[in-house]
């Protein structure tokens, strides 16, 4: 009732096919079955033929997943060349990995296969993210270069997004405010939608524990000049998984955490001579119970989420100048209610963000290229006094500079930026990548000056919000290399250390009256090591990747931001010290074997470190299996999810579900 006073939509996308497939019981000893993937030690010393720098002859199997060949260009730094030429560290989950776990929330793909660590709620809950320690209102999420983040939270909710809708996914920590504006103290996560190739249609069904069931749909098109493409889902649970109670030692189901909703994505592109049209449609429409955490009891608190957003662009050259013209219109309406509490809180939000990016291709020492942005934000909700909103406008200059015979790119950028509301902003980078060896090895690295404004909330909450609020400032740094040796067995191995200095931090805490209000007193010193190391090997048919990586962060609260402060000089709240992750493939074609296996280090839960949360291990197992029949694709998928049974928070009081099952089929025509 209150979204139709409001005048908004209320997409509802229906399943398409709920009931084909059984329930599949949660403590099916059949899981353990997929425990011979990890027997893989005994093949480590096989030898394969030499691995020169062209593309790999097994990329298109569905077994490779994570890799980053020399052909994919990358767009979360705006720095338009491979991986090997970046001056950051870019880590990619390409298109292939995200079709086969195409079921899942973004959120779990990040934590399986990136350095990202994710604070998950758990299933049903927010999921939201934390990049070199920082808050995840840090790090920007992107879409085809516009932002997700929420304007009155400032942090993206990944439990929204599904992992199916796109073709690729870019995580860069060290991509500077230079690129796309503020709000990347902690780097970006760039999503790139799916684009529409050879013509056919999909459907799929999925099931799995705790009544989880999701269908898909898609189709596309294309003749001549244009194409089409749509996909659809609709996913519900109900999330009544058993958990232990630490609280009370007993195991109980999870109350009150069901969910619903489903998205739809279109696409359209139209080629004429020199000049390329493209449009995106999405929608979204989803609705969750609310559980809280294990100590409130049974919540009645519910939630809906519903966004469409609209994103076209065109592409052509003038006189030897690459133009790209990209313009987004994005409204959210997000609605909470928890009787109990007496609470009842509407936000209705929207966008309009255009951006143009010039480009001087050369084969020269200097490329030039530089930009245009301009938007207009804003949010009405009762918490507010007022109606708000934000104009900005952004002019970027950065060429890429070839010396020492293109050895060496440099890569210079200006940036300012303008809001009504606090004002100019200068951000000021400079990136450097120098192959050292040949092709072999390249050293690389990156400085800039970066900024994230206040939310919408940080400044006009009812009561506290503090319109006087400054940026948060950080100036970054970070170094490292890659080496792609022409050897067998070892793809690539990745080394990135950084430092980052926040100033300005936004930090609420309560007044004399007992009203929290924000206020720029937070210092941040966050500095670590992150490595990954690539292996492959061949053994007779089959086709074996290994990534493994490992991460140290520290990020600390480097001076009081009030007397007494217990915080200042230790290690910020929720942010683990040491990660590792694991990621194994396995491809004997039509079969596809994946393993994931994660583990988290200690996280202290107080700003004293009185109280933390344990380790936690996690490991994923999963088999595809595809084959033509019937001139169609079937495609036949089966994941045993937290194989290990571990028990374990992310957030305290708010458990993560036990060893658990999923099954999809799909058929292509």
């Amino acid at each position: 009732e209150t979204c139709q006073a409001s005048n908004c939509w209320n997409l509802r996308v229906k399943g398409f096919a709920n009931g084909l497939i059984m329930f599949l019981s949660r403590y099916s000893c059949l899981a353990w079955a997929f425990t011979f993937s990890l027997l893989l030690i005994s093949i480590f010393s096989a030898r394969s033929p030499a691995r020169g720098l062209t593309q790999d002859p097994h990329a298109s199997q569905p077994g490779d997943t994570i890799i980053i060949l020399d052909e994919i260009l990358i767009e979360s730094t705006r720095i338009y060349e491979p991986v090997r030429y970046q001056p950051v560290d870019v880590q990619v989950v390409d298109s292939l990995h995200l079709a086969m776990d195409r079921t899942m929330p973004l959120s779990v793909i990040l934590a399986r296969y990136t350095s990202l660590y994710i604070r998950d709620n758990g299933p049903g809950g927010m999921a939201s993210l934390s990049q070199r320690g920082l808050s995840p209102g840090q790090t920007q999420v992107l879409w085809e270069g516009f932002p997700l983040n929420s304007l009155s939270l400032g942090m993206a909710d990944l439990s929204l997004i599904p992992a199916g809708l796109f073709g690729s996914v870019e995580v860069s920590p060290g991509t500077p405010s230079s690129a796309f504006g503020g709000g990347s103290l902690g780097g970006t996560v760039y999503l790139s939608s799916s684009r529409p190739q050879q013509p056919g249609m999909e459907v799929q069904q999925s099931a799995g524990a705790f009544g989880t069931y999701q269908s898909l749909v898609g189709g596309r098109y294309g003749k001549g000049r244009w194409s089409v493409s749509m996909q659809a889902l609709y996913r519900r649970a109900d999330n009544d998984f058993s958990y232990e109670n630490r609280a009370n030692g007993l195991n109980e189901n999870r109350r009150n955490n069901a969910g619903r909703g489903g998205q739809l994505m279109g696409n359209f592109g139209y080629r004429l001579q020199n000049v390329r049209i493209y449009s995106t449609v999405w929608f979204s429409d989803r609705e969750e119970q609310i559980p809280g955490s294990i100590l409130t009891g049974s919540s009645e608190a519910r939630q809906s989420d519903r966004s469409v957003r609209f994103l076209t662009g065109l592409e052509t050259s003038v006189d030897g100048w690459n133009l790209s013209l990209r313009s987004l219109i994005d409204r959210d309406v997000f609605h909470y209610v928890d009787p109990p509490a007496n609470t009842d809180s509407h936000f209705q939000t929207g966008r309009w963000l255009v951006n143009l990016d010039i480009t001087r291709p050369s084969p020269g020492a200097v490329v030039w290229k530089g930009g245009l942005s301009g938007g207009l934000e804003m949010v009405n909700t009762g918490n507010y006094s007022d109606k708000y909103r934000r104009n900005s406008l952004g002019l970027r200059l950065d060429p890429v500079i070839r010396l020492a015979g293109g050895s060496l790119r440099v890569t210079p950028t200006a940036r300012l930026d303008a809001y009504t509301d606090f004002g100019g902003i200068f951000s000021p980078s400079l990136g450097i990548n120098w192959k050292v060896a040949g092709e072999h090895l390249h050293l690389k690295g990156m400085i800039s000056r970066d900024f994230n404004p206040p939310t919408f909330n940080d400044l006009y909450w009812v009561p506290g919000g503090n319109p006087g609020l400054e940026p948060e400032r950080s100036l970054k740094g970070e170094g490292g290399f890659i080496y792609l040796p022409a050897v067998p067995l070892i793809e690539s191995v990745n080394m990135t250390g950084y430092r980052i200095w926040l100033d300005d931090g936004i930090y609420w805490f309560p007044s004399g009256d007992g009203v929290w209000s924000p206020a720029n007193v937070e210092k941040v010193d966050a500095y670590g090591m992150e490595s990954r190391i690539n292996l492959r090997w061949q053994v007779r048919s089959a086709v074996f990747r290994w990534i493994l990586g490992a991460d140290y962060r520290k990020a600390e609260i480097a001076r009081m931001r009030f007397p007494g402060d217990q915080a200042a000089g230790r290690q910020m709240r929720y942010v683990p010290a040491w990660s590792t992750r694991s990621t194994l493939s396995i491809n004997l074609d039509p079969v596809a074997l994946n393993a994931a296996y994660r583990r988290t280090g200690r996280r202290y839960i107080t700003e004293d470190h009185s109280s933390g949360l344990d380790p936690f291990q996690v490991l994923d197992l999963s088999m595809n299996y595809k084959r033509d029949f019937l001139q169609a694709s079937w495609q036949i998928r089966l994941a045993a999810n937290n194989i290990l049974d571990e028990r374990y928070e992310i957030i305290q009081w708010y458990p993560m579900p036990g060893r658990h099952l999923e099954f999809s089929l799909s058929v292509g025509l």
